[in-house]
């Protein structure tokens, strides 16, 4: 959501045809008596505060950006013919190019993250736009303006007239001040650490209700929180572990940039930010209408600009688009159908995550001997043992009989192995007698390490030939796993997406959606980002 600089509803003209004005106490003002706008009705004085820290976590940018538009409290794309779902996905339509999207959509390019929200508002006044409005003389010399019809050729006058103006205006307000915090948290770094998403969310929660209702108040949950801090990097609080944030203050003056994590910093920032919203309030919700609703319905500009609208719009959405599927016997998440939800595995948290380092999937092969000695008069009647840590049997080749060069080509799947603490593996060579009474020709001992390697061991009587196969879990490498690195896309995928789901509308489905085409190859340029009155979703 973008608040567009220029105003589409004169909001400064006060005086009445019979010069008389309407004047309102402001009781929060010291009962000041303030003008209103000739556009303004209902005005409210209503004072409505939460204490409460509000949070949410979203697996995905696009539950993020999507769950942004909660302040917009009616139906935005009414009477403009949007179908949101289409085909495979979804349409991602406000909030697309808005700041809290450019911030988590790019991130998910490089690594796998999840996102967590707090936010807190109070209210103080409302008001409603008069349907008697004034249109605002710079937004009626712009419409006065606009060719006569809407085609290729003329696409771009009516592009620029919402890229100035917004594609909606708003209906009614509610002032006061709001602070909304967004926390980047990398999902399997975090796994990592024994943490989950939620604990960490739990425990910003805690955090934040220090900054709004002072230390003494907070709840049950910062015991635990305690004990948590010592899993962390660093040991301290958690907004200073997961501190990449972008917060949003809306009302109210500051010049603390973490308002909701500032107990430790400035424990009076918060109360001092509260009592100056009176003096200075922000939209912090409202309705909103199309641009066309402010013209006449017998206005012919009024079903072209919005078809322009309607246009506008959908090319600047985004299309949910999984780009990796899951992996064989692994179920997409029913909430986030282009995430993956792994259960039943000691090794892989919940969202496929490793759950400690030197998590890797381990393989061997029993490739071959050469120059074995196990009987007389006869050939060797070889076969290996492959043990596992605390000397278990993981399987046996067959026997091949009466061979002193035998190949075997038997591979064993060891499945996941935490490296850092796995004991090598012993292959045991023996010559089959009466099975009671088996040789023992040779033991390995084969370490674990990352990559594919063949390499052999000299028996007693010989040589034996093996494989090892180990492949670090998503998101660790190093020889043995316990590195952290991120899960970035592909070079192509990265190109052609937005976030790590989303890529923007494919022209031959807009052309399916009726989106009239460009003429040439058109750049919209966002512009603007303080109004009262006009705001563009995306």
């Amino acid at each position: 959501m973008q608040r567009k600089g220029a105003f589409v509803i004169d909001m400064k003209k006060w005086k009445r045809k019979d010069k008389s004005c309407m004047l309102c106490k402001n009781p929060y003002m010291e009962g000041k008596k303030q003008k209103l706008p000739v556009s303004v009705v209902d005005w409210r004085s209503s004072q409505k505060c939460s204490m409460k820290v509000s949070s949410s976590i979203y697996q995905s940018s696009e539950s993020l950006v999507s769950a942004s538009t909660s302040s917009i409290e009616n139906n935005w794309n009414v009477n403009l013919g949007i179908n949101v779902k289409r085909g495979e996905g979804s349409l991602t339509l406000a909030g697309s190019n808005s700041k809290l999207a450019e911030y988590s959509m790019e991130k998910t390019k490089k690594d796998r993250f999840s996102f967590t929200s707090h936010s807190i508002s109070c209210e103080y006044y409302s008001y409603r736009v008069s349907s008697k409005r004034i249109i605002h003389p710079e937004f009626k010399r712009a419409l006065s303006q606009l060719p006569k019809q809407y085609d290729p050729k003329f696409k771009t006058r009516f592009y620029k007239l919402i890229d100035s103006f917004g594609t909606h205006y708003i209906t009614k307000v509610t002032l006061g001040g709001k602070v909304n915090s967004v926390t980047s948290i990398r999902q399997c770094q975090t796994a990592l650490q024994g943490l989950s998403v939620e604990e960490v969310k739990t425990c910003l929660d805690v955090e934040a209700s220090a900054s709004v209702m002072g230390k003494a108040k907070t709840n049950i949950n910062s015991k635990h929180c305690d004990e948590a801090k010592t899993k962390t990097e660093n040991k301290n609080s958690f907004s200073s572990n997961f501190n990449d944030r972008l917060t949003e203050i809306f009302g109210g003056h500051t010049t603390e940039p973490e308002l909701l994590f500032s107990s430790d910093k400035d424990p009076g920032a918060y109360k001092e930010w509260l009592s100056s919203i009176p003096q200075h309030p922000d939209v912090i919700s409202y309705s909103l209408e199309p641009l066309h609703e402010l013209l006449p319905t017998t206005n012919p500009a009024r079903k072209l600009l919005r078809k322009a609208v309607h246009d506008f719009i959908l090319e600047k959405s985004l299309w949910r688009n999984c780009s990796e599927p899951c992996s064989a016997g692994i179920k997409p998440d029913p909430k986030e159908p282009c995430l993956c939800s792994c259960k039943n595995n000691p090794g892989v948290t919940a969202d496929c995550c490793p759950s400690k380092k030197g998590v890797a999937r381990a393989k061997v092969t029993v490739l071959r001997a050469q120059g074995l000695w196990g009987d007389h008069t006869t050939g060797t009647d070889g076969y290996v043992k492959v043990f596992e840590k605390n000397n278990m049997l993981l399987g046996r080749t067959t026997v091949i009989y009466n061979n002193n060069n035998p190949h075997w080509v038997m591979t064993f799947d060891l499945g996941d192995v935490i490296l850092t603490n796995y004991n090598p593996l012993k292959l045991e060579t023996w010559d089959e007698d009466n099975k009671w009474d088996d040789d023992l020709l040779g033991t390995c001992f084969v370490p674990l390490k990352t990559g594919v390697s063949e390499n052999f061991c000299n028996l007693n009587h010989g040589i034996l030939y093996y494989k090892t196969e180990v492949t670090c879990a998503p998101s660790l490498a190093g020889p043995s796993c316990s590195d952290y690195v991120g899960s970035p896309m592909s070079f192509n995928l990265e190109k052609a997406y937005v976030s790590r789901h989303s890529r923007p509308i494919p022209q031959d489905m807009l052309r399916e959606m009726g989106v009239v085409p460009n003429e040439e190859p058109l750049a919209v340029k966002q512009i603007g980002h303080e109004a009262y009155n006009s705001v563009q979703l995306l």
